[in-house]
């Protein structure tokens, strides 16, 4: 009986430092089921790449520090353009605000660039057989921002023009943005906000948006 053989994962990457670029294709090369034929140094090459041919990889491993463009941007366009590729990020940036909207955004996964070989592979597998990918210090930030707030409680529940700006405000967006997205004025934002915060019972943006992605809102 010949042997089913083993198919090949394809993987792109979007880094601009090339040494580290380098190592994590070297280190997927290792493995007999991983493959690595692309690296893309800015989006802007990663973007002619999916213009001008019909190849898709399987993951993209993404860092948000990228050249000219923000990583969020380029993670909100990847999900938009191949919504059925998974994103795995793999950066230095371990602020709180990044890592939710990149999770909120589509990411499978994040993880930090000091992550060892073997987890960086790991969290590679693990997103391509659908489970999620975190450093540990990226899951132990996510707990604890969920958990200062308390337990979950019923809330009033939101309008669709508060979902609006609810949704784009996870997004990361500004008021301003809000309301170009809503073709609605930065006041009437504002009165959503207002409204917003107090049925969720919060002070703040990073409040709203915990809150938001805590019980699953947007």
């Amino acid at each position: 009986m010949i042997a089913e053989a083993t198919k090949t994962t394809t993987i792109w990457i979007l880094e601009d430092h090339e040494v580290f670029a380098k190592q994590v294709r070297r280190l997927i090369a290792a493995e007999e089921d991983l493959a690595c034929p692309h690296h893309f140094s800015n989006p802007a090459d990663l973007y002619d790449k999916l213009k001008f041919t019909n190849e898709r990889p399987d993951l993209l491993l993404l860092d948000l520090g990228l050249p000219r463009k923000d990583g969020l941007e380029v993670l909100a366009d990847i999900r938009s353009i191949m919504p059925e590729v998974k994103v795995l990020i793999l950066t230095s940036f371990d602020d709180r605000e990044k890592v939710y909207r990149a999770i909120c955004n589509g990411a499978s996964g994040y993880l930090l660039k000091t992550s060892d070989p073997d987890e960086i592979l790991t969290g590679i597998r693990d997103v391509i057989h659908g489970a999620s990918a975190l450093s540990s210090p990226i899951a132990k930030m996510i707990l604890e921002g969920f958990a200062r707030y308390g337990p979950v409680h019923e809330i009033e529940p939101l309008t669709s023009r508060e979902e609006d700006v609810l949704r784009y405000l996870v997004r990361g967006m500004i008021k301003k943005e809000i309301a170009d997205q809503l073709s609605i004025s930065q006041h009437t934002v504002d009165m959503h906000l207002r409204s917003v915060y107090r049925k969720l019972h919060v002070r703040s943006q990073t409040e709203a948006v915990s809150k938001a992605l805590r019980q699953g809102l947007v």
